[in-house]
């Protein structure tokens, strides 16, 4: 019995210490350091101009102690329902900014982004790929990603996706009992973001690809035995899907946000990527090479090529979608790279009529402490770089001169002096950052973010208001608007500064506000403010060009 106990424990040391050969390894390295620089691109200060109601919408719910029938934030559409598909993401939400500020909420965020990055890459693996060309791989990815990454709701979908596919693709190559964790995370996922269905549409497009696959005698097919076992879990995940506050219907709101005809041509996010902006030139160019490898391999599993097929008219239909093809694409881009690569190096050598075998040479290792010494460094110094990156992004607040660029923060302050509740009219992007900060005085706005709420008529009449057609005055009046706050130097704007009807009251780096004249009179208004030096709205206003608005 000793020699058995001593045999296993000297096993147990040998596999010990291979592992820890191969994590220190320069292989090791490059895995360990592209998985911190994977975390620098998906941690950055708010952008997502649908952030602040959702942020709001939860103090809501904590409020009512339940979901609010009708939104509270709009005077033209507040008798419609309202289905509030992200409720279960609003109300963390809510408690998270009650427990560490927006910087929780950046730090969860982002970890959630990143996590999905490593179900991506667990895919990719297993396919077997070397590491260089996985590390190669991953980081291409998180760069075409760059511009949807960022704290906003949709990084859950994009993570739950990714694990989905993970899970799904482990199954159909190894078998095991895993997949079914997807059961109680699409519970989950159906109560934190209405993309959900897009989770249970992959699961399909797996199986029907398989099938048609298995006819066209595609390469690599999953065990016909295994396919029925996944169509189970699409038909369970689908079923505990329905497990919402909002009951069954949210299945089929859900699949409705995606065919809004108004969201496609009016919503910038819902545009087409352009391939103008830089920040869309890697998505481009990784989608671009791994239909070259495509080619060039000539080999791909069936439900690979659906998938991409799926992502790809997905992400050119809208570019919030550019997230669906880093999470499905990549493992399929790094399969094709890895695929390509001896064949390319057996062109390289031809090319240099080198040897198709080199000699091995003979390489010292370095000593065992010298390499974990050398690991502990790098990554502490990779660690540094993160914390240094990350701690200015949760120190901000909503107050602070990074959002005041972007947002009406300095408008915001203004209006909320103002002793009676406006009906302001703003700005589509904008209307997310007035109902955080404006909502409990009472003020409401025109729109927000919620496309599905406001409705396709609703998002048709704001954009002949904004883009300042003939009607553009006759529709303000309708609804009773007080105030009209939008951005300096667009079209309404530079239509309203020439307006006899209408006075300009307020302006700052950013924002413009006009009242109509037959309400000049009665309105009470704030005064214009006179920021203290060296405040935020202070140097905002320093941009500013000559208001000539009046005080109230």
């Amino acid at each position: 019995m000793t020699s058995v106990a001593a045999e296993a424990v000297h096993e147990q040391q040998s596999r010990f210490r291979a592992r820890l050969d191969s994590l220190i390894s320069p292989s090791g390295l490059f895995i360990a350091a592209v998985l911190v620089i994977m975390a620098l691109p998906v941690t950055r200060t708010i952008q997502d101009p649908d952030f602040w109601w959702h942020l709001r919408a939860g103090q809501l719910i904590l409020q009512h102690g339940g979901l609010l029938g009708n939104d509270p934030f709009t005077y033209t559409v507040a008798n419609h329902h309202w289905t509030m598909h992200e409720w279960l993401n609003e109300v963390l939400f809510a408690v998270e900014f009650s427990i560490g500020g927006l910087g929780l909420i950046v730090l969860i965020l982002s970890a959630v982004t990143w996590l999905g990055l490593v179900a991506v890459m667990q895919k990719a693996r297993l396919r077997n790929p070397g590491r260089g060309v996985l590390g190669l791989g991953m980081l291409v990815a998180v760069v075409a990603g760059f511009p949807i990454w960022g704290p906003r709701v949709q990084m859950f979908t994009f993570a739950f996706t990714a694990l989905t596919l993970f899970l799904v693709e482990r199954y159909l190559t190894r078998g095991g009992k895993a997949m079914w964790l997807l059961v109680p995370l699409f519970v989950l996922w159906s109560n934190l973001h209405g993309e959900f269905v897009v989770g249970l549409g992959f699961i399909a497009v797996i199986l029907v690809a398989e099938l048609v696959g298995e006819r066209l005698h595609m390469p690599d097919p999953a065990p016909r035995s295994r396919l029925l076992p996944v169509l189970y879990l699409l038909i369970a995940c689908t079923a505990v899907s329905m497990i919402n506050l909002n009951g069954p219907g949210i299945l089929f709101y859900a699949a409705g946000t995606q065919t809004s005809a108004a969201q496609q041509s009016l919503i910038e996010e819902w545009f087409s990527p352009s391939f103008h902006d830089w920040e869309v030139l890697v998505y481009g160019a990784m989608m671009l090479s791994l239909a070259m490898l495509i080619v060039f391999n000539r080999r791909i599993r069936a439900r690979d090529v659906a998938l991409v097929l799926v992502v790809t008219a997905l992400s050119l239909q809208s570019a919030r979608h550019i997230e669906l093809f880093v999470a499905v694409g990549t493992p399929v881009f790094i399969d094709q790279l890895a695929i390509a690569t001896p064949r390319m190096r057996a062109a390289y050598r031809r090319l240099r009529r080198a040897p198709a075998t080199a000699p091995p040479r003979n390489r010292v290792q370095p000593p065992l402490l010298f390499r974990l010494t050398a690991y502990a460094m790098l990554m502490a110094g990779l660690g540094g770089v993160y914390i240094a990156w990350l701690v200015p992004k949760m120190q901000l607040q909503p107050f602070s001169l990074t959002y005041a660029q972007e947002f009406p923060v300095c408008a915001a302050q203004w209006l909320a002096g103002a002793p009676e509740p406006l009906k302001i009219f703003n700005q589509y992007g904008e209307g997310g950052y007035l109902a955080y900060t404006l909502s409990s005085h009472g003020d409401k706005v025109f729109i927000f973010g919620d496309a599905a709420l406001m409705g396709d008529q609703m998002l048709y009449t704001y954009a002949a208001v904004e883009t300042a057609t003939p009607s553009w005055d006759s529709i303000i009046r309708k609804y009773g608007t007080d105030i009209v706050l939008d951005d300096i130097n667009t079209p309404l704007a530079d239509v309203m500064e020439h307006a006899a009807d209408w006075t300009k009251v307020y302006q700052d780096g950013l924002s413009v506000a006009f009242v109509p004249n037959d309400k000049l009179a009665t309105l009470q208004l704030p005064a214009v403010p006179h920021w203290a030096p060296g405040s935020v709205c202070a140097r905002q206003a320093k941009s500013a060009p000559n208001t000539g608005a009046q005080n109230q």
